[in-house]
């Protein structure tokens, strides 16, 4: 039976010099689903989608764009499809069944009569979230796509009680996170989606909710591959420096619980051709010149209907006392290397901002803004110029005109450049 992905391990250096100390490279560990199903149908979808009706959604129409984007959603379900939808506030209420968002009277009465709600002001996303787990867990199977959507304008009461949430229901359903406005936590909101798999979403803008939730649906609709894991053994002497996760997007997968040598990143669905990548920075201890295996690595996954699968791949390397050889870099691999380093500055930059730093950040973002105009990342320079502009206006975060730039810059220099297959082929001439 053909395997419905690919899965590959590339090294930044195919030739380490043998007699240093502490090499390091890098090891993108890459699968990769292709186009359409394995059956030639999609997936149903089991959504539970939990929306803030607290007083700040009246703002600039945010709670309008919402009823628009669901009733986007009641119009573009399949009969197989189960969608509940939530209203929280002080408290939670299910508007929708899963059921009846296939009855667009029934949706439209809830969407119309969401003002006439009795569930306070206030922002109690857990309780919202808690509603909606258990109305996946209703239709809850493994030949569906189990997801909950998180849309919400403000802070929330409590935030361990969400995380924990998300966490403990993640082997069951993924969680997307949209925050609207500037008042929302985003930090929050990010942990969520990339604790359980999902997506987060910033809306600086109400008038793109809506097509925001038209992105989640045609991405739940590319899923192929469900519940992907990649799996590390370490060969002996060689040390995980870091790890992160390098597309769809970026972010630290923190420090490595190493047992046995071994180690598990999960990657959860994949959508068809857009890569789920572990990007590890590895340290090598010297050998005698010739080829070693540095690392095993298989990727398990499940394809519904056919239990779970995987393939490996070894990490190899060659050790030679050439130098030139072992100056030669990967470029599909160095690029992604560059990309998690502007996400790390850019992060970093925001954390000298907290604290008054405010030379410091802006000497980080300007090394920052140097990278992506280095790869073309247009969008990515623009969105870090306009941050740095509003550093050296504001010297803080604190304006809601700062807080918006760095939430832009944040979305995108998060998610992942693809390189044009050609373009990277140029590349990959000059190796």
């Amino acid at each position: 039976m053909a395997e419905p992905l690919s899965f590959d391990a590339l090294v930044s250096s195919q030739y380490v010099l043998s007699t240093a100390e502490n090499f390091v490279v890098y090891a993108l560990l890459e699968a990769v689903a292709k186009g359409g199903s394995s059956n030639g149908a999609r997936l149903p979808l089991n959504l539970g989608v939990v929306l803030d009706r607290s007083g700040s959604m009246y703002d600039e129409r945010r709670l309008e764009y919402v009823v628009e984007a669901v009733k986007f959603l009641a119009d573009n379900v399949a009969p197989e499809d189960r969608v509940a939808v939530i209203a929280f506030a002080d408290k939670a209420q299910v508007i929708i069944q899963p059921d009846q968002i296939h009855d667009r009277a029934a949706v439209r009465r809830a969407l119309d009569d969401i003002d006439l709600l009795e569930i306070g002001g206030g922002t109690q996303m857990a309780l919202g979230m808690l509603a909606a787990i258990e109305q996946v867990k209703r239709n809850l199977a493994s030949d569906r796509l189990n997801r909950v959507l998180v849309l919400t304008d403000g802070q929330t009461y409590q935030e361990t009680a969400c995380i924990d949430l998300a966490n403990q229901n993640r082997e069951q359903m993924s969680f997307s996170a949209m925050g609207v406005g500037v008042e929302f936590n985003e930090k929050l909101l990010m942990r969520i989606a990339q604790d359980s798999h999902g997506k987060y979403h910033f809306i600086g803008n109400p008038e793109e909710i809506p097509s925001i939730f038209e992105d989640e649906l045609s991405g739940l609709r590319a899923v192929t591959v469900r519940n992907g894991k990649i799996d590390v053994t370490l060969s002996q002497g060689v040390q995980i420096r870091e790890a992160f996760r390098a597309s769809p997007e970026i972010y630290s997968l923190g420090t490595p619980l190493l047992e046995d040598r071994r180690v598990t990143y999960e990657i959860g669905d994949l959508e068809a051709n857009v890569p789920g990548s572990v990007l590890l920075t590895l340290v090598l201890p010297p050998r005698r010149p010739g080829p070693v295996r540095i690392a095993q690595s298989a990727f398990r996954y499940e394809v519904p209907g056919s239990g779970e699968r995987s393939l490996s791949a070894d990490v190899t390397v060659e050790y030679s006392l050439d130098r030139t050889l072992a100056s030669r870099r990967n470029a599909r691999v160095m690029n992604l290397v560059d990309q998690v380093s502007i996400a790390k500055l850019q992060s970093r930059a925001e954390e000298e901002l907290k604290v008054g730093n405010v030379d410091r950040a802006t000497r980080l973002l300007t090394n920052a803004i140097q990278g992506t105009q280095r790869l073309g990342n247009v969008k990515a320079t623009q969105a870090l110029v306009g941050l740095m502009d509003q550093v050296k206006k504001t010297q803080t975060l604190q304006t809601k005109a700062a807080k918006t730039t760095l939430l832009q810059a944040q979305a995108v220099v998060r998610k992942t450049q693809m390189l044009d297959p050609e373009a990277l082929k140029d590349l990959q001439k000059g190796e």
